[in-house]
């Protein structure tokens, strides 16, 4: 297999992620390059100092800021609910608000992973993805003012001592400051000239809000930006050359690089930036109060929140304790909040397990062990340190097998812990995180190997960014020691600088494994694509009230069938979407039990499950097993009982009809018995129009020409001058002759005028002969849409695409041309998880039936 063809099995890569991931690695290289250059007279016995120099008043001081700090912050989501009018408790949105901050501040790429645990939480009131991807934006919006209004501050107020700081012309400082206000400005400009109404735009209404509400978030976020400033502040323990102001502008500047970085909680990047604006003598300083304060503003608001939804996801009192709704929306986001936690308990430990042994702990653990205990502990720290950062992949993914490793690791580092150096506030770290992924254990479900759904480019490039860091971390501890060859074999009480190196080779070695392992490791089930249709499916075909079920005999798709034979599910996996297509067939009962048998299976393996074309009978199915519904276009069936060739209503299939007959055309249906004799003649008008076609044949939820599929069905045939010129096979429903739908549709480059309108109309009235309720012409994408202002986004796209999608194709011609058999219009939906799924979900679907969204398109209509 090609390198490409490779890389393109991994769940969620693309080419953009991948170039994102590039760059959040070189920012982090070139972070590490400016502090090993801002600290290359700094040892490490000097920041301790420094640590230690500061006041326990200012400490408490800081904590206190730090915790209103997370108030405000939890507000932003508060003040982002007014805004788009969704009524949620306002526990509920602060609880949100701090869990998603909690999460993202430590993770990177803020706007994305605070996303996702507000959706999740959200979604669970029924606030629709549209409102979600607003209150986020909001939520980040309050920060932006906030940010803007500080720094204006610092650059109008205190240009010369900015300017000094970041060494920029005080003019470019002083304008930046005024285009900053300008912006803040011109944000409640807005809100004050049209607060409460909103923006109109094609496929989004963008609310303005408020003045009230827009000045509450530049109160709320300027307070929460001078309060965080001010706990860093507090915890430097030396005079710095300028202002409080100055210094805020500068803290906020570098907070918002950090997280814009995607470095997990901007590590090393806030460090280079604040070292860079500050003085030699104050650098020991500002680096060891940035090291407190990560602690106070990152390690412990994360611990509380992978505290809260611990006990939240096991349901237990603790977690009922914060209200119905509350607790729910902690058992939604359990798995992120711990994935994250965890991910923090690997990098101490990474940490730890390269730093160097006090030489009194050392001396103790002479007494007591033999050298190869503390050797072996300290190489075995650092592979369990590697070892959480990528179960935290799996934890987040809901996976019970990484659970099982998460709990044996962090009990294996425990130990070790202890082992190398006696680390007991370390060993208290990761036993507090043991105790709370026992009990979070509910929340860890999926069946799969480890391998499912756990690797992502950026994932990976989260964990290369650590790593990059630590190996940094390293040459500074160790920049006293010279380096030697002999050094990796050496082995000695004080050899912390080997133990260092061995750990850090063990680590990339096992990160450089697990990326090849990954590459290699399947994420769908074994075996053949596609399959042969069982008689169990056969026989279910019986139950089916859509005349689509047939193309099950297609033999082109995957086929799960209930344990009882009961029902089965029909599907196919593109990338990361496992597409069903139709709802399950069988029996009441066996529908269900089907429908979640797939859902699990999906479920087990990390994929996406998508339900694709069916109607609102099955609704209630789709919504019972978790899943969100979006229309998709319409179908038009025709009601048998008032179609005929009579009165001006059917003048169009009328002429049809006696124009065919007056040049000699005949209209015929063949018995699927009498198919096979005239099998060659059918592929010979098959491959004929063939001809005339762009691509090959396609197929999922059409079917293509296959002597064994069309064997199966009555074939309706137009023969003019003694040969067949078109023909049609007639897909009848399983219940109650429901539905008559024709499936596969050729005729020759030339036939008489109207061959397919004759064709049409005669099989319609022969159904209708046959008693059926329902004659199915197919679909029109993307009709029917809502076009009410307050109509979902989604309706708003498929609106526009259907009056403006012409180059994609002739949808309003389509919707026009069945209209003439005035047929009934009944909307086709499509199901899957909510979220940020739909674009990626519609195209997979296209992909899986025509190659591409236009042959998608196209094959949909069933022309």
């Amino acid at each position: 297999m090609s390198s490409t063809a490779t890389i393109g099995r991994f769940s969620g890569f693309n080419r953009r992620r991948a170039i994102l991931a590039v760059l959040t690695v070189a920012i982090a290289v070139a972070a590490v390059l400016i502090l090993r250059h801002q600290l290359a007279n700094v040892s490490v016995s000097e920041i301790e100092t420094a640590i230690r120099a500061v006041p326990p008043a200012n400490i408490a001081l800081s904590l206190l800021l730090v915790a209103i700090s997370y108030f405000c912050l939890s507000s932003y989501d508060w003040l982002a609910l007014r805004i788009v009018d969704r009524k949620v408790p306002a526990r509920h949105a602060l609880l949100t608000g701090f869990t998603s901050y909690a999460f993202s501040n430590n993770l990177g790429f803020a706007v994305l992973t605070g996303g996702s645990i507000r959706y999740r939480a959200y979604s669970a009131l029924n606030v629709p993805l549209a409102d979600v991807a607003l209150i986020t934006a909001y939520s980040l919006g309050s920060f932006i003012i906030g940010a803007g209004i500080i720094l204006a501050a610092a650059g109008v107020f205190d240009t010369a001592q900015l300017a000094q700081a970041v060494g920029l012309p005080p003019v470019l400082v002083r304008g930046l400051a005024i285009g900053g206000a300008v912006v803040v400005i011109g944000y409640l400009g807005a809100s004050a000239a049209g607060g409460g109404k909103a923006i109109e735009l094609r496929w989004v209404s963008i609310p303005i809000p408020k003045p009230q509400i827009a000045f509450s978030q530049a109160g709320v976020s300027t307070v929460d930006i001078l309060v965080s400033s001010a706990a860093l502040y507090l915890l430097v323990p030396v005079d710095l050359p300028f202002g409080f102001i100055t210094f805020a502008g500068l803290t906020v500047a570098a907070f918002a690089a950090g997280s814009g970085s995607g470095v997990p909680g901007g590590l090393g990047v806030i460090e280079a930036i604040l070292l860079l604006s500050v003085p030699e003598d104050a650098k020991v300083g500002m680096f060891a109060a940035l090291l407190t304060f990560r602690v106070f503003y990152y390690v412990l608001p994360l611990c509380i929140a992978v505290a809260l939804v611990s006990f939240g996801a096991a349901r237990t009192g603790a977690g009922q304790m914060l209200g119905g709704t509350a607790a729910a929306t902690l058992r939604t986001v359990a798995p992120q909040l711990l994935g994250a936690g965890v991910f923090l308990a690997g990098v101490v430990i990474l940490f730890s397990a390269i730093s160097p042994v006090r030489a009194e702990k050392i001396a103790g653990l002479q007494a007591m062990v033999p050298l190869s205990v503390l050797e072996a502990s300290h190489l075995i720290a650092s592979l369990a340190g590697i070892a959480l950062l990528i179960l935290a992949r799996g934890l987040m993914r809901r996976l019970k097998i990484a659970w099982r490793m998460t709990v044996i690791v962090l009990a294996v580092a425990i130990a070790v812990s202890l082992a190398k150096g006696f680390a007991w506030a370390e060993a208290a770290l990761l036993a507090a995180m043991l105790v709370l992924v026992l009990i979070a254990r509910p929340a860890f479900h999926r069946n799969s190997g480890f391998a499912a759904g756990t690797f992502s480019v950026p994932w990976f490039a989260a964990i290369s960014t650590i790593l990059v860091i630590a190996v940094w971390y390293a040459l500074f501890a160790y920049g006293h020691v010279e380096y030697k060859n002999e050094m990796w074999w050496q082995f000695a009480w004080d050899g912390d600088a080997p133990r260092a190196m061995r750990g850090l080779v063990a680590v990339g070695a096992v990160g450089f494994l697990y990326l090849i392992w990954r590459i290699q490791a399947p994420t769908r089930p074994a075996g053949p694509a596609s399959m042969p249709v069982p008689d169990a499916v056969r026989k279910l075909l019986v139950h089916a009230e859509d005349a689509e079920a047939n193309v099950a005999l297609l033999g082109d798709k995957r086929l799960l069938v209930t344990p009882d034979e009961d029902a089965f599910v029909m599907y196919q996996i593109q990338g990361n979407s496992w597409i069903a297509l139709g709802p399950p067939i069988g029996t009441p009962e066996g529908r269900r039990q089907a429908a979640w048998a797939f859902r699990e299976l999906v479920d087990s393996y990390g994929g996406t499950p998508v339900f694709y074309s069916f109607r609102a009978d099955d609704l209630p199915l789709f919504l019972d097993i978790g899943l969100t519904v979006a229309k998709f276009g319409e179908e038009a069936r025709v009601k048998l009982a008032d179609f005929s060739l009579e009165g001006p209503k059917n003048k169009d299939a009328r002429y049809a009809v006696n124009r065919a007959h007056r040049e000699g055309a005949s209209f015929e249906i063949i018995a699927k018995s009498d198919v096979p004799d005239i099998m060659a003649e059918l592929k010979e008008v098959s491959d004929e129009w063939l001809e005339g076609k762009t691509g090959t044949e396609k197929g999922f939820s059409l079917g293509f020409f296959d002597e064994a599929y069309l064997s199966n069905f009555d074939i309706a045939v137009v023969r003019f001058e003694g040969r067949i010129v078109a023909f049609a096979n007639l897909c009848r429903s399983g219940v109650d002759k429901a539905e008559v739908a024709i499936d596969l549709m050729r005729h020759r480059s030339v036939t008489p005028y109207g061959t397919m309108d004759y064709l049409f109309a005669e099989a319609m009235l022969a159904a209708k002969e046959e008693g059926y309720t329902w004659f199915d012409l197919g679909m029109a994408p993307l009709s029917g849409f809502e076009t009410h202002p307050l109509a979902p986004t989604w309706h708003k796209v498929g609106t526009f695409l259907f009056a403006h999608g012409t180059s994609l194709y002739n949808f309003t011609g389509l919707r026009a041309y069945k209209e003439k058999y005035h047929p009934v219009w009944t909307p086709r939906y499509l199901a899957m998880p909510g979220g940020f799924t739909l674009p990626r979900v519609l195209m997979d679907v296209a992909t899986v039936i025509s190659g591409g969204p236009k042959d998608f398109v196209k094959r949909a209509v069933k022309r």
